[in-house]
C-alpha cells in the first residue's frame, strides 16, 4: 500500500504547482470535450539516456520543475550471461565491479541528484542485438533468473530509486518471433518474482513495451502485447506498478508518422482491455519527441528530383536515420522549407532534397554498333522527414485523459523545453476546469 500512496504523493504534488505563464501558443483547440476525472492527476514522466549529459539532464529538469511526476534514466544494462546487470557509464561502457558503487556510474551520480522532486526510475535495458536471446535463456534459468531479480532489487534500492523499469527489447526485435512463447512464461514469472521483491522493498516495478502496429484482431479483441505476444500485459497487470506503451516507431522501413495519435489511441484501447479497467491507471502513453529521414522511394532505392535522366540511379542510398525535433527543424529552415502539420497523425513532415552522384543509361553508336553504356551524372534525390514536436506531447496527454490511462511518457527529456511544460500545464488546468 505504501507505493500506492508514494505515487499519489507525487502526483498531487504536481498538481500544486503548475506554473501559471501560458506560451502563446496554448492548445486551445485540444480542449474541448469532457475529460476523466483522472486527467487532472496525469502522470508526465520520461527518459534520459545514459549518454544524456548531466548538464543537459539539469537543464531538462529545471525546465519541467513543478510539471513532470516521473523521471527515468537508462542506469543498468543487460552486458551477458556472465553480466546481467552492468551500471552504465556516460560512454556505455559498464562500471568495474571492483568500484566503491558499482551499481553507479560518476556520471549517472550527477544526473542523479539533478532528478530529485520527481519519482525517479533507474531503467534495466537490454537493446544489444548482439546479444540476442541470452537474456531470454537467462529467465528461463530458475538460479540465474533468482540471482538477476534479487540483483536488481538490492541495486534499486542502492541508488535510491523510487522504482525499476525493465527496457528488455531484444525479446521483441532480435530473438526472434519463434521464441515468444518459450520466453512469455519466463518473462511473466520473472516480472511476477521481481515485483513481489521490490514491493516487499517499498519500491515500484514498471515494464517497458512495444506496440504492435495491429492493436486488435480483426473480431476486435485485442491482440496479446498488441501483437508482441512475449510481452503478454494481461499476465502481469496485477503485479507491476506501469506498463509505458512505445507508441513510437510506427513507422520503420519506409516514410510515415513516428506515433499517428489514432494508432496510439488504439493501443491504449487495447492495453486496458488486456489489463483491465482497474489497471488503466498504471498505462502510460509514450511520447515521441524525434524524428526520422527517409530517402524518398524510387528507382534505384531513391526517387531523383529535378532535371535527371529518367534511367538514372543513384550510386548509394544514406539509410532512414533518426534527427531530434532541433535537427529536424534545422534541416528544413536551412533549405527555406516550412514543415506542414498532418492532422490526421498530429505530426510534422517534409521533403527536402540533396545531390548524389550516381549513373545512367545511354544508347552508343548505331546498327550492329550500337551498345548500351553508363555515364556519371549527379542529381537531385529526395529525402522525407517526419517529426513529432511539442505539440504532440499536447494531443497524447488529451488522448490518456480520454482513453482513461494514467498519463504520458516521453522519449526522451532531453528534446522537451520550458515553453512545452507551460503548454502542458495549461492544457491540464483546462481539463481540470472541465470537471468541476
Amino acid at each position: 500500500m505504501r507505493r500506492y500512496l508514494r505515487v499519489a504523493a507525487a502526483l498531487a504534488a504536481s498538481s500544486l504547482t503548475l506554473p501559471s505563464a501560458v506560451d502563446d501558443a496554448a492548445p486551445s483547440a485540444q480542449m474541448s470535450g469532457p475529460a476523466e476525472p483522472r486527467a487532472s492527476r496525469q502522470v508526465i514522466g520520461g527518459w534520459f539516456g545514459n549518454w544524456h549529459s548531466p548538464q543537459t539532464v539539469r537543464a531538462r529538469m529545471s525546465d519541467g520543475r513543478g510539471v513532470l511526476t516521473d523521471v527515468a534514466i537508462f542506469a543498468w544494462d543487460f552486458a551477458g550471461r556472465s553480466n546481467p546487470v552492468c551500471a552504465l557509464t556516460f560512454h556505455s561502457g559498464c562500471v568495474p565491479a571492483s568500484a566503491r558503487r558499482p551499481y553507479q556510474s560518476t556520471e549517472l551520480a550527477r544526473s542523479w541528484s539533478y532528478m530529485n522532486g520527481p519519482l525517479r526510475w533507474a531503467s534495466h535495458i537490454d537493446l544489444d542485438s548482439s546479444r540476442a536471446r541470452q537474456l531470454a535463456s537467462v529467465l528461463k534459468n530458475g538460479k540465474r533468473r533468482d540471482a538477476l531479480t534479487d540483483k536488481l532489487a538490492r541495486w534499486t534500492v542502492e541508488l535510491g530509486a523510487d522504482g525499476l523499469d525493465l527496457d528488455w527489447e531484444n525479446f521483441a526485435f532480435n530473438d526472434g518471433q519463434g521464441t515468444w512463447r518459450s520466453t512469455r512464461p519466463a518473462f511473466v514469472a520473472t516480472v511476477r518474482q521481481l515485483a513481489a521483491k521490490l514491493h516487499d522493498r517499498d519500491k515500484l516495478l514498471s515494464v517497458t513495451v512495444p506496440a504492435g502496429s495491429r492493436p486488435f484482431a480483426a473480431d476486435g479483441s485485442p491482440r496479446v502485447g498488441s501483437g508482441y505476444t512475449v510481452y503478454d500485459w494481461g499476465a502481469i497487470a496485477d503485479s507491476i506498478d506501469r506498463l509505458n506503451l512505445m507508441t513510437y516507431d510506427y513507422s520503420w522501413d519506409k516514410p510515415g508518422p513516428i506515433g499517428p495519435d489514432p494508432w496510439a489511441a488504439a493501443v491504449a484501447r487495447s492495453a486496458v482491455a488486456q489489463m483491465g479497467s482497474d489497471n488503466a491507471d498504471k498505462i502510460m502513453a509514450g511520447v515521441p519527441l524525434y524524428g526520422k529521414s527517409w530517402p524518398t522511394p524510387g528507382p534505384g532505392g531513391q526517387a531523383a528530383v529535378g532535371r535527371c535522366p529518367a534511367s538514372w540511379r543513384p550510386g548509394s542510398v544514406t539509410p532512414v536515420f533518426s534527427v531530434t525535433v532541433s535537427q529536424a527543424r534545422d534541416i528544413a529552415a536551412a533549405r527555406g522549407i516550412s514543415p506542414r502539420f498532418d492532422k490526421a497523425s498530429g505530426e510534422y513532415t517534409y521533403r527536402y532534397s540533396e545531390r548524389r552522384s550516381g549513373s545512367y543509361r545511354v544508347a552508343v553508336g548505331s546498327g550492329k554498333k550500337k551498345r548500351i553504356e553508363r555515364r556519371s551524372r549527379t542529381c537531385s534525390v529526395s529525402r522525407t522527414v517526419w517529426f513529432s514536436a511539442g505539440r504532440s506531447l499536447n494531443t497524447r496527454a488529451r488522448m490518456a485523459a480520454d482513453e482513461g490511462i494514467g498519463g504520458v511518457f516521453i522519449w526522451s527529456l532531453a528534446s522537451t523545453d520550458a515553453a512545452m511544460y507551460r503548454r502542458y500545464a495549461a492544457l491540464i488546468r483546462s481539463m481540470r476546469s472541465s470537471v468541476g
